[in-house]
């Protein structure tokens, strides 16, 4: 009776059943072997260039489309449905990726900073835990002759699992009341230490007495068998799912030999012509593409200063004075800084608050001022740039009891002299700025020369 075989991935062969992550399933428990590229579910997203690294195993994806959402479902289905036939004799083989966290609607906190709102982790397909230790060596030890001609081309590897993490609650959870279910794991292949870099996870059922709490050790089957293995090349994994293919005997697949590619088909050169063509017009494309990308981020990294707070604020504001030509450098008294606009300077601090800018907020930029003229012997201006309210829509502040600064803020900047700037308006000037340059100076006169709140 011959085996059927389904592959989930990106793998297409004739007389074989295969699906893409983002397509309908069949049902998984009408085959005897499925082979899961998990490789693919990070790496679709990253060859169209829709997702953007955070650092560590974190990624960000702008937007969520149908076929996003339908990924998400496809890997919740393939979790319950290894669950339900784990219990049968199933060989599962896992090229398997590290977990990588798919991220989705940025968010601003006042306490954290910056989050997102967690989409899909790549790995919630599989019904047990293991975690893996990111290591880097050059020898592989396989240990199952018949993975032998899987790893043939590894040059080395790249994480080991960590047997003491396994966890199969979930897995207990499920058959729960139908058998007591135990781990089984051992290992394909490892590295001089003996450390697993592919292992073979079976679970093992045994029955349950009548109380449905204790069982009959002696009475025990095995299960369907979970293989994870790693990759050489995330992005290109068909010659280790022919590989498997071979080790499960379904299909003999003979690799073509050296001299094959000096022979040449009619109209092969020309098609060879043209994939290079559309290839070096593709790369120019990604290319233009990402050139684009980079431009709208550093335009849109702007947007900050309604938002941020702190040393990042700070650095945004001197890029918006810095874009229409402030002279800008450092105070000699404190960690902000000082401007010139047309000979006249001014010491500026920049904060970011929650609530309105407050009296405590001015009198710490009065406090540098005296500082300042103690140390240099000369008075100076002094602007407080203020981000009250920062994590509220702009439209929503200085409404009724949101005002940006404060009335004793207000008061106090008056008596001393202190001009009072909100992210707000210097953002409204510096798009104002962008649209007709003629305005310039005419905005840059009123930051340093005015007194208590500044209208641009």
């Amino acid at each position: 009776m011959s085996k059927e075989v389904l592959i989930i991935g990106s793998y297409y062969a004739e007389g074989l059943k295969s699906s893409s992550w983002s397509s309908e399933l069949p049902n998984l428990s009408d085959y005897d072997i499925i082979i899961l590229d998990t490789t693919k579910i990070l790496h679709g997203w990253l060859i169209g260039g829709r997702v953007k690294h955070l650092g560590g195993n974190r990624y960000y994806l702008s937007k969520i489309y149908e076929a996003d959402e339908k990924i998400k479902s496809t890997i919740k289905l393939v979790r319950s449905k290894l669950l339900e036939i784990l219990e049968f004799d199933v060989l599962v083989y896992i090229l398997y990726s590290p977990e990588a966290s798919i991220n989705c609607n940025r968010q601003i906190s006042d306490q954290i900073g910056e989050t997102y709102q967690g989409f899909i982790e790549t790995n919630d397909w599989c019904p047990i835990s293991i975690k893996i230790k990111q290591e880097k060596g050059g020898r592989i030890f396989v240990k199952d002759d018949s993975y032998i001609d899987y790893f043939r081309d590894f040059k080395g590897w790249e994480y080991y699992f960590v047997p003491d993490s396994l966890s199969i609650e979930e897995l207990e959870e499920y058959y729960r009341g139908k058998w007591k279910t135990f781990p089984g794991l051992r290992a394909i292949a490892t590295n001089k230490v003996d450390k697993p870099l592919a292992i073979i996870f079976s679970p093992i059922f045994c029955a349950l007495r009548d109380d449905k709490i204790g069982w009959y050790p002696d009475n025990k089957r095995v299960g369907g068998k979970l293989v994870f293995l790693p990759v050489i090349d995330q992005y290109h994994t068909e010659s280790l799912v022919e590989s498997l293919l071979r080790i499960s005997k379904v299909v003999e697949i003979t690799p073509p030999p050296k001299w094959v590619s000096a022979i040449e088909i009619p109209g092969e050169s020309s098609l060879k012509r043209n994939l290079a063509e559309e290839q070096a017009e593709l790369e120019e494309l990604e290319a233009a593409i990402g050139r684009l990308q980079e431009s709208l981020n550093e335009l849109q990294k702007i947007k900050g200063i309604l938002y941020e707070t702190g040393l990042t604020l700070q650095e945004l504001v001197k890029s918006t004075l810095d874009k229409p030509g402030v002279k800008i450098r450092p105070s000699v008294v404190t960690d902000e800084f000082i401007i010139e606009i047309d000979g006249r300077e001014a010491l500026i601090e920049v904060k970011g608050n929650v609530r309105s800018i407050t009296k405590d907020d001015v009198a710490q930029l009065v406090a540098d001022l005296m500082e300042h003229l103690k140390t240099t012997g000369q008075e100076i201006n002094g602007i407080l740039i203020g981000n009250g309210w920062r994590l509220e829509p702009p439209e929503q502040r200085d409404i009724g009891n949101k005002t940006l600064f404060s009335r004793d803020a207000t008061r106090v900047a008056e008596n001393h002299n202190i001009g009072l700037l909100s992210t707000t308006e210097l953002f409204r000037a510096y798009c104002q700025i962008l649209e007709d340059p003629t305005h310039k100076k005419e905005i840059l006169d009123k930051i340093i020369g005015g007194v208590g709140i500044l209208r641009l």
